[in-house]
């Protein structure tokens, strides 16, 4: 399928409004995102992709779960430093494979592509969409809980108010890149506003002797709820539906906690298969360049503690976890017979062809080119 619509350097018509690389500077074909994110959104970015929504959610959670402050803060302790130890792992992989993607190229690299197919196809289907649930379920949460103070906001409320915020982030992302860098700008100095009033606040409430109420309420996430823009594609990118539709449906439950479960254990069941890959890397490949190098012992206290972590997952929340895992294998059949099977019929290549050709004419998008220099030599 190297021909026809499929054809990355497909430049048949040039539209209105889409994000075109000049052609001049190209060498005279292809179409590819300007670059439109400066320095200031780019760090927005950043920043909004580390920082999450789990600061705002979780103390409370880890709180009443723990019963008292001290074991709280013992595992807000050690995790963050499995997660320092992670991060550390992860530098050395980023540096050994230089490639865009993430999680999804090193587990490509590593262990093939039916692994790196499951890593996107959960990602695409499980993580993002629940992710995004969360954000925008948060942020309906703390919009409408000072209309009901005696109460608890009704659940078809805050659906309708995720929904909207998510269809609003949208319609911003398909409208203009210029738009979504704005709105991603102003929310992620919102953002980090907030954890500054949270950690000001909490230092006050300490010294007035009220640390258990202080912990116990509600965090500041109305700056957060941008989380789900995607600013790196151009207009008229219809993926931009796919997510939107996904975390439409994720909102089938307004249980914040039950959704953090659902995708924690898929999300941590990847973060211990690519630390698991640099181990393998280590072995398959000794002589590779490798800037950042760090001692074996890092990735083997973090897959302990990730082993743990997933079979009490399982033992502690099997159905959430089964559906997860569900919905991941769905993704097996589908890498076979569109990847691997590579002498399908004639009438099933024709048939994809003519889909992806009507797809592409009705949402006016193209493949884009790929730069030279951002593949790995």
């Amino acid at each position: 399928m190297e021909k026809g619509a499929r054809h990355r350097n497909n430049t048949e018509k040039n539209y209105p409004g889409g994000s075109e690389s000049q052609e001049a500077d190209s060498g005279g074909g292809g179409v590819a995102l300007k670059k439109e994110i400066g320095l200031v959104s780019a760090c927005a970015i950043i920043v909004g992709n580390i920082i999450g929504s789990g600061i705002f959610v979780s103390p409370k959670g880890v709180l009443e779960n723990a019963g008292s402050v001290g074991l709280a803060l013992i595992i807000w302790i050690v995790t963050g430093v499995i997660t320092a130890v992670g991060a550390l792992c992860y530098a050395e992989l980023g540096v050994t494979i230089p490639k865009s993607g993430g999680d999804y190229s090193y587990v490509k690299d590593i262990f093939g592509g039916l692994a790196g197919f499951l890593r996107l196809w959960i990602a695409v289907l499980v993580i993002y969409p629940t992710n995004q649930a969360v954000i925008a379920l948060t942020f309906s949460n703390y919009v409408l809980q000072p209309l009901f103070p005696t109460c608890f906001p009704p659940e078809s409320g805050l659906r309708l108010l995720a929904a909207l915020c998510l269809l609003l982030l949208t319609w911003v992302n398909c409208s203009s890149v210029r738009w979504a860098t704005r709105v991603q700008d102003i929310f992620t100095a919102g953002k980090l506003l907030a954890l500054g009033l949270i950690i000001i606040m909490g230092v006050v409430q300490i010294c007035k002797d009220f640390w258990r109420e202080t912990l116990g309420g509600h965090g500041l996430d109305h700056a957060h709820f941008c989380r789900p823009v995607y600013i790196w594609r151009s207009q008229w990118v219809p993926l931009h539906l796919l997510p939107c539709i996904s975390t439409l449906l994720m909102l089938v439950t307004s249980d914040i906690y039950t959704l953090i479960n659902y995708v924690g254990f898929i999300n941590y069941l990847f973060y211990g298969v690519t630390v698991a890959g640099q181990i393998v890397l280590r072995w398959k490949k000794p002589d590779i360049n490798r800037p950042i190098k760090v001692s074996l012992l890092f990735p083997i206290i973090y897959l302990l503690f990730w082993a743990f972590l997933l079979v009490f997952s399982l033992w502690s929340e099997p159905v959430v976890c089964g559906i997860g895992l569900a919905i991941m294998v769905t993704g097996v059949p589908v890498y076979f017979l569109g990847i691997y099977w590579q002498h399908k019929p004639r009438c099933f290549n024709k048939f994809i062809e003519l889909l992806t050709l009507v797809s592409q004419k009705m949402c006016v998008v193209v493949y884009p080119k790929e730069a030279e220099d951002l593949k790995m030599k």
